[in-house]
């Protein structure tokens, strides 16, 4: 994957959201703490800054069944690596047992930083 205007050393900050039964809520942050594991074991993490992960206050109702939104925050990845850092993602997050939580699937987002001044 490649960014316009990017000479490839630019972090881009990587966002994964899924859905999961709220009864597994125990089960997915083991997963991650898993998931974040390997990526940094597999010198896959080139984030100076950790991993997080996020879930939504509310509970969603999803075809009658109750959803659980979850988000992980992958910061400060250069996006000179982006394209082999999310296929290393993606099989992390298989052998973590993260992938099966998500009912739906994982939704992986690619933002870049915006320098904007803010006033005093």
């Amino acid at each position: 994957m490649s960014l316009p205007d990017d000479d490839g050393s630019a972090p881009v900050e990587v966002y994964v959201w899924y859905e999961s039964d709220p009864a597994e809520s125990d089960r997915v942050r083991a997963a991650f703490v898993r998931l974040a594991e390997d990526m940094v074991r597999g010198g896959s993490d080139p984030a100076s800054e950790r991993p997080r992960l996020l879930r939504r206050p509310e509970a969603v109702q999803r075809d009658g069944q109750p959803r659980a939104t979850w988000m992980e925050v992958w910061p400060a990845v250069p996006s000179r690596m982006l394209g082999g850092w999310l296929d290393r993602l993606e099989a992390a997050a298989v052998s973590s047992g993260a992938a099966p939580l998500a009912r739906g699937g994982r939704h992986v987002e690619v933002f870049v930083p915006q320098a904007v001044p803010l006033p005093p």
